[in-house]
């Protein structure tokens, strides 16, 4: 098979992304995923903690962190443990591309649980709605969070629905204890049994 009839073959799909006609559109390098996925979530993160609304919640939110401060410590040390044997479970090395990996999960759960479960609400009520704002706002956040995922990540409708799914779960989740601490380590169990390594190039 000639250069240009493999062109026109389409890479796999992977489990969450779509087929792709152009390996640079196909997510299968770390790198990718940080300047497309990473650097666009960290800098909307960035500009929603700009406003002194979004401050104050913030800083309200992590109270019981301080609070508690050892009991997090020990469900810190027990959710590592959890991911180590689940790494070894399913035959995965812990390298430092995977050590880097479950620490950019760690990153973006952070952020995107401040960002769209925190902040964005927030900021929709606030500028936009008035009326029935807290649900408008909790709505729109999470729909922003799963079509990020789907330009961002190019992952598939199905894949992104759930995202939404669960982004509405997590901020049921967070106005009922109003602790964004324990919705970033929900987020990270979530997120790490999803996508348990960093991407691999997909074989055509």
């Amino acid at each position: 098979m000639d250069e240009m009839s493999k062109s026109n073959i389409p890479i796999s799909e992977g489990r969450l992304q779509r087929a792709s006609q152009n390996q640079e559109v196909y997510i299968s390098k770390f790198r990718q995923v940080l300047l497309r996925h990473g650097l666009t979530m960290g800098l909307m993160c960035l500009g929603c903690v700009l406003f002194p609304s979004v401050l104050v919640a913030l800083f309200s939110s992590i109270d019981n962190l301080f609070l508690n401060i050892n009991r997090y410590a020990l469900a810190s040390l027990g959710l590592g443990l959890f991911m180590f044997l689940y790494l070894r479970f399913i035959s995965r090395k812990l390298n430092y591309r995977q050590i880097f990996w479950i620490g950019y999960l760690f990153f973006i759960s952070i952020i995107e649980e401040i960002g769209f479960r925190l902040s964005l609400p927030i900021l929709f009520s606030e500028f936009f709605f008035k009326e029935y704002s807290f649900l408008i706002g909790i709505f729109l956040s999470n729909l922003l969070f799963a079509s990020l995922h789907y330009f961002t990540l190019r992952w598939k409708l199905k894949a992104c629905i759930f995202t939404f799914l669960g982004g509405m779960g997590l901020s049921r989740l967070f106005y009922e204890t109003g602790d964004i601490t324990l919705v970033v380590m929900v987020h990270l169990v979530v997120t790490f049994l999803n996508t348990p390594s960093a991407p691999e190039k997909v074989n055509t």
